[in-house]
């Protein structure tokens, strides 16, 4: 480039080859004043988490300005823009940004700064427009891949992966939950019931409304063993404990006793 073709601030040479250039030089610097969407990194997080309205995130635009002659200078940063959160009322997904996240701003058309103070309707703040200091930061792009994440598949089912590793997943058969790396105990929910498969601790009371079967749905045919009482007909007038109760009309020798007596 010769001396002639060096540009001068944001101008470049062609910009200066006539009167026309130069209209649509000033133009295009007016344009240039507006921002729209912009790609930005995170730098500081604050507020957001669990039972927290969303928060304000700082960002550095990744876009470098640049002169007439193609030099770059960086941008500085832009703090307390506010994130979108997916939430309606009272009701929310809450997975805010997290430091050296890439994602993009969209500017407002005002200066919304009262609003942000205000969560209200107001004047603008200031005459400024299409400035990124009123954007919004709307989410994560060029992202890595994730270890924790809920999926939506194309088929209508779901699968949720927590960071170690153990899935909640829905299938045709029902719900399936399995821990890390498929062993220990797999929990199945389907339209015939619950099945775990592997070992059941209860912290509590289990209480059923029907019979213990065998796997067939027949009698069970296995022991239970317990190191307390066993008590039959809880709450009824014919409550009888298995080690505590007593029997009626008992006579030596060889014949039987009369039934448990009720309410021991």
């Amino acid at each position: 480039m010769t001396q002639t073709q060096q540009g001068y601030s944001h101008l470049n040479y062609s910009d200066m080859s006539s009167d026309a250039d130069s209209v649509a030089a000033v133009f295009k610097q007016l344009v240039a004043r507006l921002d729209t969407m912009k790609l930005v990194q995170v730098t500081a997080v604050h507020g957001g988490g669990e039972g927290q309205p969303a928060g304000t995130v700082d960002v550095i635009p990744l876009v470098s300005q640049i002169d007439g002659n193609g030099y770059g200078t960086p941008h500085g940063t832009v703090y307390g823009l506010p994130w979108s959160r997916l939430q309606g009322g009272k009701s929310g997904i809450i997975c805010d940004p997290q430091v050296n996240d890439i994602g993009y701003v969209m500017a407002a058309d005002r200066d919304i700064s009262k609003v942000k103070a205000t969560s209200a309707a107001a004047l603008p703040g200031s005459w400024r427009r299409f400035n990124i200091a009123d954007g919004v930061y709307c989410g994560s792009i060029l992202t890595v891949a994730p270890t924790c994440y809920l999926l939506f598949t194309s088929d209508g089912h779901f699968k949720f992966l927590d960071v170690s590793g153990n899935v909640i997943q829905s299938s045709s058969n029902g719900l399936t939950v399995t821990p890390a790396g498929g062993s220990g105990a797999v929990i199945t929910v389907s339209s015939t019931g619950v099945t775990v498969t592997g070992n059941l601790t209860v912290t509590g009371n289990l209480q059923l409304g029907g019979n213990v079967v065998a796997q067939a749905g027949g009698t069970y045919a296995g022991s239970i063993s317990v190191a307390g009482n066993v008590i039959a007909g809880v709450g009824t007038g014919d409550q009888v404990g298995l080690k505590t109760h007593i029997h009626s009309g008992v006579t030596t020798g060889g014949g039987s006793t009369a039934s448990p007596t009720a309410g021991t």
